[in-house]
């Protein structure tokens, strides 16, 4: 089977980073991936040169750009998939339409609480929880359109999960934006070490909020515990260098960056968003709610005060994500929508 992958955005956000682990996973296994991407996506060196992936590049500077959508439609019929597969509005309108054109199936994986003018060319959504598949229902899409498949991660899981050390290291990954909560997270560990707890933390990623977040570390007078650690190209390198993971965000539509810190076995705190609920429950992980300070430096202190109850829910998580979150767990209930979908 010939597959086209569409992901038009130059960034690497959770949707990015599930059209390149998806278009990855699908080579691995033999299978031809057209890869339809932005001429400056941020992670295309990793599909550069990659066995069963042919490259094609378009510039889109929005779904008006009727002309992306013509050079879309030209690379469509030079490789003639069976099925194309979008992801974000601007794929799913660009890609959608081209596809339409030639008679050739089209999903649309949701990594949000989408404006569906956006999707008029969509065959079947593939939401990632179960509340966007409410969320489409209530929109007015059938039912039989929707096959609510989560995300997975490429990462291999451990055995076991390591032993938390002591002083810890709290470790956080996202980009440096107001909504993924890294002022909060600064807030509450700032409280949690006013409290007597020990331990330094690090934050990966980039983003708009960098020098503010640097200011409140001076404000807070923890910038000698705090370490920005920009960009992170080697997600499981970087997750690796703590001991206890957080997720701080406001909203959460996902969340695959959980995925892997439950596939390395770290405890996780998180917030109380739309992803994780989906994902992990009090068993496998401590919740605080968004935007409260004080709740996530508590929780920061149980995790460290009581370690057997940590490393029991690291265990749980790691188990879950072995049963499904996998490649394997997930790739073949996705091949079987592509085989459902096509007339092949």
């Amino acid at each position: 089977m010939k597959i086209t992958q569409i992901m038009l955005t130059q960034g690497f956000g959770g949707a990015e980073r599930y059209f390149l682990d998806l278009s990855l996973a699908l080579a691995d296994l033999d299978y031809k991936i057209q890869a339809i991407y932005h001429p400056q996506f941020q992670y295309r060196d990793k599909l550069e040169n990659y066995p069963n992936i042919t490259l094609s590049p378009v510039q889109a500077y929005g779904t008006w750009d009727l002309w992306a959508g013509y050079h879309i439609k030209k690379q469509l019929q030079a490789f003639q998939p069976h099925v194309v597969h979008t992801h974000l509005a601007r794929g799913a309108w660009l890609g959608g339409k081209a596809a339409a054109k030639l008679n050739i199936p089209t999903l649309a994986s949701i990594h949000n609480y989408i404006k569906l003018k956006r999707y008029q060319y969509i065959d079947i959504f593939i939401p990632s929880t179960l509340d966007e598949k409410t969320f489409l229902i209530n929109q007015g899409i059938s039912n039989s359109r929707i096959k609510h498949i989560p995300h997975f991660s490429r990462l291999s899981p451990v055995a076991n999960p390591p032993i938390l050390n002591h002083p810890p290291v709290f470790i956080a990954l996202g980009r440096l934006v107001k909504k993924k909560g890294m002022d909060v997270l600064l807030q509450a560990f700032a409280y949690y070490l006013q409290q007597g707890g020990k331990g330094t933390l690090k934050i990966g990623g980039d983003g708009e909020e960098y020098k503010t977040l640097l200011d409140l570390c001076q404000q807070l007078n923890i910038t000698d515990k705090v370490t920005f650690c920009g960009w992170v190209d080697n997600v499981d390198g970087f997750l690796k260098q703590g001991d206890i993971f957080i997720l701080p965000s406001l909203h959460e539509p996902f969340g695959i960056v959980v995925l892997e810190a439950m596939a390395l076995g770290l405890p996780i705190i998180t917030t109380q968003t739309q992803g994780p609920l989906a994902i992990l429950s009090s068993e496998s992980a401590h919740f605080v709610p968004p935007k409260d300070a004080i709740a996530l430096a508590k929780a920061m202190r149980e995790t460290t005060l009581n370690p057997e109850l940590t490393y029991q829910k690291a265990v749980t998580s790691l188990n879950l994500y072995k049963t499904e979150y996998t490649v394997e767990a997930l790739i073949p209930k996705i091949l079987q929508i592509y085989q459902d979908t096509n007339k092949y």
